[in-house]
């Protein structure tokens, strides 16, 4: 069985498409091709089906791959600025300094 892969061109939707043939973009999501929202030619969304009404849980997926992708920049910002390689006693010391820049901050207030 072969995996089917997504063609983000063809998988795009505008504003427009939705509003004048939403018919077509509710066939796609019944087929599990979530469209991507395009407004201005910027993908602002995908739209994604919600399998046997289960909201809750197509909310707590998004929600994770959310902060999957998120540790994941994170990860490639260390790398690039050589946080990656820093020592235990370097992190605990700039935790240490940032905690007493704040607490600073705060007594002025």
């Amino acid at each position: 069985m072969t995996k089917k892969t997504r063609n983000p061109i063809r998988d795009r939707v505008t504003n427009r498409e939705l509003r004048n043939t939403p018919g077509q973009v509710w066939e796609r999501l019944a087929n599990n091709e979530p469209p991507t929202l395009m407004a201005d030619g910027v993908a602002k969304a995908i739209l994604v089906p919600v399998v046997d009404g289960d909201v809750q849980g197509a909310h707590e997926a998004f929600t994770r791959g959310r902060a999957m992708l998120a540790a994941a920049r994170i990860r490639r910002d260390a790398r690039q600025s050589g946080a990656d390689r820093m020592t235990l006693v370097e992190i605990n010391a700039l935790i240490w300094k940032t905690r007493e820049a704040r607490a600073r901050t705060a007594r002025r207030k």
